[in-house]
């Protein structure tokens, strides 16, 4: 039977409209000042995302969202610490790097080639983010064995391409911003935003072929972690 939205899918569907909230505020705060175009298209965008992203969790995946919104017993230490940091940049380096660089103090600007390239990151890591979460029913926001939920390997949708969709996505998120607003020095964060998420990958990859049946199989089936054909 499928389940209904609850306090905790509600919690989950909102958190994207408080983050953008707060990566708006940390970034219009570092600039000083209101008028800078691009940022506010960046954060529209965000809200827009969450919007159809809420919408799409709510009728075809309640019960997944109602998962996702704490970390469950079971998580592994070091993913606490990993998504921590990452939501650090994310949230708030990102927007304040940002926003003393095209606010302030004008250090780069870069052109409107990079705002479609921003754009473009984005709406890949939507598309390929929900398409991952809507496929598995397993897609938690911590790495943990789900042994409360009978944990499975999914082989089909983006999984039968890559190993870990999840964070192809989050490595596009990691840059989106930057680009979008047009500053070469939040690029900095955001790549650093990318190495922990390629060093998430490995580990969470090491955890579900130890610990997590079939996983092993499936790996050397899919033998492509996140890039095809690269590793």
């Amino acid at each position: 039977m499928k389940q209904r939205l609850n306090k905790d899918g509600i919690k989950y569907l909102l958190a994207p409209f408080r983050w953008t909230i707060l990566m708006s505020v940390a970034f219009f705060i570092a600039a000083g000042r209101l008028d800078i175009p691009r940022a506010w298209v960046t954060f529209g965008i965000h809200f827009l995302g969450a919007i159809t992203g809420g919408i799409l969790m709510w009728k075809f995946s309640p019960g997944l969202a109602n998962q996702r919104a704490s970390i469950r017993q079971g998580t592994k230490g070091w993913d606490k610490l990993i998504l921590a940091i990452y939501f650090l940049i994310i949230l708030l380096l990102i927007p304040i790097i940002a926003g003393i660089d095209v606010g302030r103090y004008h250090w780069s600007q870069l052109g409107i080639y990079s705002m479609i390239i921003g754009i473009a990151c984005y709406l890949a890591f939507f598309l390929i983010f929900y398409w991952a979460m809507l496929i598995n029913e397993h897609f938690e926001g911590s790495s943990r064995i789900q042994y409360d939920r009978d944990h499975r390997v999914i082989m089909n949708g983006p999984y039968s391409f890559v190993r870990h969709p999840g964070y192809v996505a989050m490595i596009f998120a990691s840059l989106a911003d930057a680009l979008l607003i047009g500053s070469l020095y939040a690029l900095i964060p955001g790549v650093f935003a990318v190495f922990v998420t390629i060093i998430r990958t490995v580990l969470e990859d090491r955890m579900l072929q130890k610990e997590l049946e079939g996983y092993s199989e499936y790996a050397k089936k899919i033998k492509y972690r996140l890039i095809p054909g690269l590793w």
